[in-house]
Order: C-alpha cells, then structure tokens, then sequence
C-alpha cells in the first residue's frame, strides 16, 4: 500500500482512450517529480550518490516495501501502443482476438543513452482463441500464442516473488545469456469456480557446443551458439469456498549450458513449484496488473489503476500466505566435474484490512540468498554455495496505512518495514586469528562487502505521505522518507598504511522528501 504511487486514475467504467475503435494509446502515466532523496549528506558523500534537488525520478525513492505486487513504482513517465481486435469465429462459440501491445518509456527515451530497445519494446502482444464451453461467458477453454515475449507468464503471486520471468533488463529472466526475446504459448481452462492451465516458452542462449572440425580430421572443437532452450509451466486454483482460494503452480527451465571447464556442456536447469492460499471477504483475490493481458475492449474496458472505492459501511479484509521452492542445477563447487540442485526458497504472507475510508496492510516475507539470486543462477554464477560458507536469508515485515477523507479528497498515509537483508557469510584464518568476510545482498546486482568481522545489520525505512486527488485522472502526492542503513560501505585509504585500502562504513542516515503531479489516462 503505497499512496506516493497509486495517485489519479482513469474513472471505473470508463473506456480507455481508443477503446471505441479497438485501438490506440490508453495506460498512460505521466509523473511530474521534484525533491531530493537524501538531504543530510553532500553529493558524492554516500553511495548510491544523491544529488541535490531536482526534477525527476529516483531509485532511492522506491523503498522495499513499495508496490511488491509491481515491477513498477507508480511514478514512471511510460505509454503503451494497444492495436487490440475482439470478433466472433466462423466457429460457433469460439472467439478470436489479437493485441499488439508497446510500451514507450519515456524516461529511458529522455536518458539519451543511444538504447531504444529500453525505450520501446513489445510487453505482451498475443493471439488468443477462446471457446465457451458453459452458460458462463468466462467459462471455456483459451489458447493464447506470445509471438515475441512471455515475461507476462509466470509462475508465483506476489510479483516481488515471481519466477519464471523473461525481462533481462531488470534482471528478472530465467534465461540467462538470453538473445532476443522468448516466446511461447499458454492454455486455459476456466470454470467458475476453478482454472487450470500449461503452457512453454522458447529462448535462444549463447552455450557451448562441441562440432566437428571443419578442417576435415576427426578432432572436436568446442564453438558457442546460439540454441533453443525450453520452459515449461502449469498450474491450477480453486475457489473451495465462496471465500477461500488456492492456487499452485510448477514449471521446468532448461538454462543453457556450462562454460566452466570441468564442466562445459552439460545441462543447467531450473525446476520447482508455488503455492497460495487466501481468505478473503469483500475482497477480490490479489494478482498483478503485470501478468494480465492488455485488452482494448469497448464493451469491458480494462482498468488497470481503478480507483480505490471507500464504502463507509463495509469491512473488507484478505489473508493471503505463499510459497515457493525451486531446485537450481549448477556445477558442485567443492567436488571437481560434478554438478548437483540447490534449493532456493522464498515465502510470503500479506494481509489487508478496509474499515470504511481506513486500510490497512501489513506484510512479511522470507527469501534465502539463493532465491534473491535465481536469475544469475547461483551466488557464484552456475555454482553452487561452498559447503564452509554461511548465508543468512532475507527477512523483511512492513506495515501501512492510509485514510481517506472524502469531503476534501484527501488521503494521508505511513508506512514503515524492517529488513534483515540476505548475507554471504565466508570464515578463514588471518595470522592464527579466526575471522570471517560478510557481503550483504539486497538484490541481485545490489551488493555490499563489510569489514572483517562485521555482521549484517537491520535496515530501517518509513514513510510519511499525503495524496489530494484533483480529478479522476489528476494528483498531487507530497511525502518524507527516512532510511537507516548500517550495511553500506566504502573503500577508503589506510591512514596506518598510507597506500592500502580500507573498507568502512559509510553514514547510515538518509532523510529526503519529493512532491509528485501525476497524470494516468
């Protein structure tokens, strides 16, 4: 629950821009952004750097219990180009329809980096057949083809806990060394009061390949190209009761090959499943917004921001708990040319309460080191952990809560969480004296290495926000944030050595603030 990133929305039951013609631009997002994430300390003082006030989106805006359920802040300036076609078949029942769908990001386009696939790229265009096999209209069974990508199609609930994904640009494809894209198709069927599905993926990764050489003797040499790798998913959820859902889910990802030498060209793979339990009243089930399809339909338009309803009489509330386990083929690192699964787990448990114009949620969530790391495979890359290492998993608890007052149109906001971020603890003998290396991993790609004998410490972040909606599509969003972070390190110059480097902590402190105009049509 995050009030700095769900401000304005397109009316409920309003059609997006082009719905009438079954094409044009709609889930536009427009965010005027201006402050400064750290005030305490000079530009060049910490890391990651901060600069002083200025117009524009920040990474240290987004705090780590912010939108779990969006690859997403809220805040980006992005479009997407939605060519959608719905008509009946020649086929009795059977219904056809077909998006093209582009996302324009235009703050990678402003960022002048010379990179237009990370400006314009494909985020779900499909062909999808549907036959209605019941009175329902949702009941039947769907085909839908992905001609380019599949990042959509996962496995998981929680989004922040999702695999199975294709997006290598933000470090969340299953394939690593991808080439391209990875399409795939996925088959439904959908009942009331259950579904059921299966599907694959394809994608091209660079792997070594032993060949013939072409010199015409009998010699083998190894080349590295470009083979097809597989996926596969399935999954299943029932609504056992009116207000109880499970959901469960598996899948298999072939991963190339090694490149490593005991090893070279045998399999890497990615295997495991996901489930989910929920309790809810007067509540929808939770799913993100990025596994649903784009349809520009006018007669059910898709609202993918609608705007939170407030019944001063109702009480709503969802319980939902999931999990997942996965096995990651790698290379043994204490056994030379052997390989073996590592399991990497990850657990979450959400719940939100709506008391008239109050919510309120509350989350917790469990993810070991080789979780947080899935997509590289492994801690060392197509490795697995060396049995003298320890790790710490992640663990991180947030609460929320907003209220809204609707004679003014305002909607006050906290929130705040604590995180024991995951570690790779290694331990060794430095002149007779025991002592162990800490690296602190907040995120694949997001890593800090401690002093010797320095153990991870709690990262500390709030939030103070307040949201005025100035039209169904406008808002004003202004807040204070606050992050205590002891794990951040710098290396800096001995002064007892005078040429040799040392590694301290950096100022754990940072206290910034930002007011946002965001527009969403």
């Amino acid at each position: 629950m995050d009030v700095t990133g769900t401000a304005g929305a397109r009316a409920a039951g309003t059609a997006p821009p082009g719905a009438a013609e079954g094409r044009g631009f709609m889930d536009t997002r427009l965010t005027w952004t201006f402050g400064d994430d750290d005030f305490l300390h000079k530009t060049g003082e910490l890391v990651p750097l901060s600069p002083t006030f200025s117009v524009g989106e920040r990474p240290q805006y987004r705090l780590f219990f912010d939108n779990l359920n969006s690859r997403f802040t809220g805040r980006e300036n992005l479009t997407h180009l939605v060519m959608y076609k719905k008509l009946p078949s020649f086929i009795e029942g059977l219904t056809t329809e077909a998006a093209l769908v582009l996302r324009f990001d235009l703050g990678q386009l402003a960022a002048n980096t010379g990179n237009l696939n990370s400006a314009l790229y494909d985020t779900g265009s499909y062909l999808r057949l549907f036959y209605q096999t019941g009175s329902k209209e949702k009941e039947g069974l769907g085909l839908t083809f992905f001609p380019l990508d599949t990042d959509r199609f996962r496995l998981g609930y929680l989004y922040d806990l999702s695999w199975g994904g294709t997006a290598a640009n933000i470090n969340q494809s299953i394939f690593p060394r991808l080439q391209g894209a990875a399409p795939g198709m996925k088959i439904q069927y959908d009942h009331e009061k259950f579904y059921i599905f299966g599907g694959f993926k394809t994608a091209t990764i660079i792997q070594p390949e032993q060949v013939l050489n072409p010199g015409g003797e009998s010699e083998v040499e190894v080349v590295r190209v470009g083979e097809t790798n597989y996926g596969v998913l399935a999954g299943a959820g029932v609504d056992a009761l009116e207000n109880l859902r499970f959901d469960i889910g598996g899948g298999a990802f072939q991963q190339g090959k090694f490149d490593l030498e005991d090893v070279r060209g045998k399999q890497v793979y990615t295997y495991g499943g996901s489930g989910r339990v929920v309790v809810h009243q007067n509540m929808p089930v939770p799913q993100s917004v990025d596994f649903l399809l784009y349809r520009n339909d006018p007669s059910k338009p898709l609202i993918l921001f609608k705007p939170e309803k407030y019944d001063p009489t109702q009480f709503a509330w969802s319980v939902s708990a999931e999990g997942s386990v996965l096995q990651q083929h790698l290379k043994d690192f204490d056994a030379a040319g052997a390989t073996k699964d590592q399991s990497a787990t990850a657990g979450a448990v959400q719940g939100v309460i709506r008391a008239g114009y109050l919510r309120v949620s509350a989350t917790g969530i469990y993810r070991n080191l080789n979780f947080v790391v899935r997509n590289v495979p492994g801690f060392i890359p197509f490795e697995t952990l060396p049995q003298s290492a320890k790790t710490d998993p992640e663990l991180f608890g947030s609460l929320a809560a907003d209220y809204h007052i609707p004679s003014v149109r305002l909607t006050p906001g906290i929130g705040g969480g604590l995180q024991l971020p995951a570690t790779f603890r290694s331990e060794f003998s430095d002149g007779g004296i025991q002592a162990q290396r800490v690296i602190v991993v907040r995120q694949q790609g997001d890593e800090s290495i401690l002093p010797y004998n320095k153990d991870r410490t709690p990262i500390m972040q709030a939030r103070l926000a307040i949201r005025w909606d100035i039209s169904d599509m406008f808002a004003l969003v202004g807040w204070m944030q606050f992050i205590r972070d002891n794990n951040g390190t710098r290396v800096v110059r001995d002064p007892t050595e005078g040429s040799a480097s040392l590694r301290v902590f950096q100022s754990p402190n940072r206290l910034g603030a930002s007011v946002a105009l965001q527009a969403r049509f």
